[in-house]
């Protein structure tokens, strides 16, 4: 998924760089071209590296919450790797090592806390707590989940705010760029058209790289959050039937009731 959505990313960056830089189409008659050597470079030729320094100041800024978004995005994806979160068969291993309540309770803890994953955090809690009844029990592994579904979250106001500051400054560039243009045509007076075009033109390159910034970001954020949910629900799961196993009360046994589940899914909306 996440390359799917790289590749979309680099389409959209290469389509619209070529919308931009598109030249005007010749008329039907035209004068014989210049010589290779004293013709200017076409718009087509300009570089993202010159085109970035058209936009101005404001493409600094834009660059910074592009380089925020990849570092956070990389992260998140590395830390929400399900084998980081919820490995393979961890149950049926916490089954074999913790037989017998009575006996295999510390070999059970030390087995989880070796762990590093966010389930086994969530059962070493609850084991530490199962000689005190079934209550104790439920209300552990609500309050150990929703710790872990805060650590399963982090950063992630941190590529919303830059899907939202992005184009942002994207307007700001263009609205400072146009001042220019029109101040520009004030000055100069008739005939300024070219100097108005050439500045609005400038001023919308910070538009694009906002919303080129903008987009993609916001496509990772929601996909990162169907992923934090999927895996809250597999460590509802897991957690059910750690519960049943281990517990023979009724009232324990669904943990995605409504009074729980809403404590732990609060922390994923």
């Amino acid at each position: 998924m996440m390359i799917v959505m790289i590749v979309c990313a680099a389409a959209f960056s290469s389509i619209a760089h070529n919308l931009l830089a598109q030249p005007k189409s010749a008329p039907a008659k035209a004068a014989a071209p210049a010589p290779a050597d004293e013709s200017p470079a076409s718009a087509s030729d300009m570089s993202m590296l010159e085109l970035f320094a058209k936009g101005g100041f404001f493409m600094w800024p834009i660059l910074a919450c592009s380089l925020v978004a990849v570092t956070v995005i990389i992260e998140r994806f590395i830390s929400l790797r399900r084998r980081a979160v919820i490995p393979p068969d961890f149950l049926d291993q916490v089954r074999r090592v913790y037989r017998d309540p009575a006996t295999d309770r510390d070999k059970a803890l030390e087995f989880c806390r070796s762990q590093n994953t966010s389930i086994a955090r969530i059962l070493a809690a609850a084991i530490g707590k199962l000689h005190r009844g079934p209550a104790a029990v439920e209300k552990t592994i609500e309050e150990a989940g929703a710790n872990e579904v805060s650590r399963l979250r982090r950063n992630f106001r941190t590529i919303s705010t830059v899907a939202s500051i992005a184009p942002l400054l994207g307007l700001i560039g263009t609205i400072s760029g146009m001042i220019k243009a029109f101040q520009v045509t004030s000055d100069i007076g008739t005939g300024s058209g070219k100097a108005l075009a050439t500045g609005i033109y400038e001023a919308l390159v910070t538009t694009y790289a906002g919303l080129l910034v903008a987009i993609p970001t916001l496509a990772f954020y929601h996909y990162l959050q169907g992923r934090v949910e999927r895996l809250v629900s597999e460590m509802n799961e897991v957690c059910t039937a750690f519960i049943e196993h281990y517990v023979d009360t009724p009232h324990t046994i669904d943990i995605a009731a409504p009074a729980t589940e809403s404590r732990v899914l609060e922390a994923v909306r």
